[in-house]
């Protein structure tokens, strides 16, 4: 029996390697005349765009959004600018933030500065001289203040007051940072979005980018990104066994406006 299992697999790989072109040795055979298989400049590029775009595809469907194939840009491009930091965290935090975050600044605002920080007041005279320039050249300048706890409205606070009148929206991803809404407000921003406790504000910055650079109110991209993300808190609730608890979570992340929470993108300052 073993003499019979032995011959069968040996006649079975030769069989195999005479189908695969592999030679004794397990190694592919080559024939020098055979000319070398290339992928073509279409298939290459149509390669390059459908793999982004399905991997894309994948994480909206499964965060739960809408599809916005056909939308286009909200009026006013060219009066408006944007600046956004992310502060350190991990190469694949800050990573995944710029790759999702800078194709909407690109698209939907005249100009825009994308800062990543590599230590704690990293960027600050870049941010300063990014904003200057900003509040000198445009009517509406919007900020995304991709962080944890932080105080970049120190950065902004000695600018002069007509030059921070064009600061039109705040949003912050920090911990504790929604108590911050007033004195944004009082600066001179139209409005200003943040979080009341230790937040999973990733969740919500997702829907609301993608709403606000679509042209959508403030008050409905409120209602959107935070009901979407307490569901996305209830699924890994229950992925989790209960290890993570929705609401207690819901609670420290809801975003909430203060200010013109009746703002759009294509909104003039």
């Amino acid at each position: 029996m073993a003499y019979y299992l032995a011959g069968g697999t040996s006649n079975l790989m030769k069989e195999f390697e005479a189908k695969s072109g592999m030679n004794e040795e397990g190694s592919i055979k080559s024939d020098a005349s055979d000319p070398p298989q290339r992928m073509t400049r279409r298939k290459a590029l149509a390669f390059s765009i459908r793999v982004p775009l399905f991997l894309y595809l994948l994480l909206v469907i499964g965060l739960g959004d809408t599809l916005f194939p056909f939308k286009g840009i909200p009026p006013g491009r060219e009066h408006r600018a944007a600046i956004a930091i992310r502060d350190n965290e991990s190469p694949a935090f800050k990573w995944w933030t710029r790759l999702f975050t800078e194709p909407h600044l690109y698209k939907y605002y005249d100009t825009y500065w994308y800062f990543t920080q590599t230590r704690k007041g990293d960027c600050e005279a870049e941010f300063k001289a990014a904003l200057e320039t900003a509040l000198n050249h445009y009517q509406s300048v919007d900020l995304f203040l991709l962080a944890h706890t932080n105080k970049y409205i120190e950065w902004v606070a000695p600018f002069p007051q007509e030059l921070r009148d064009r600061v039109r929206f705040v949003y912050n991803t920090g911990c504790y940072n929604q108590k911050q809404g007033p004195d944004w407000i009082a600066l001179g921003a139209d409005s200003y979005i943040g979080h009341p406790g230790r937040s999973q504000s990733p969740y919500f910055y997702f829907f609301l980018l993608r709403h606000w650079t679509r042209g959508e109110p403030l008050n409905d991209i409120l209602e959107i990104g935070n009901r979407r993300a307490f569901t996305k808190f209830r699924q890994l609730e229950f992925v989790t066994n209960n290890r993570v608890n929705a609401q207690k979570v819901m609670i420290e992340s809801v975003a909430s406006c203060v200010g013109d929470c009746q703002l759009r993108i294509g909104d003039k300052n």
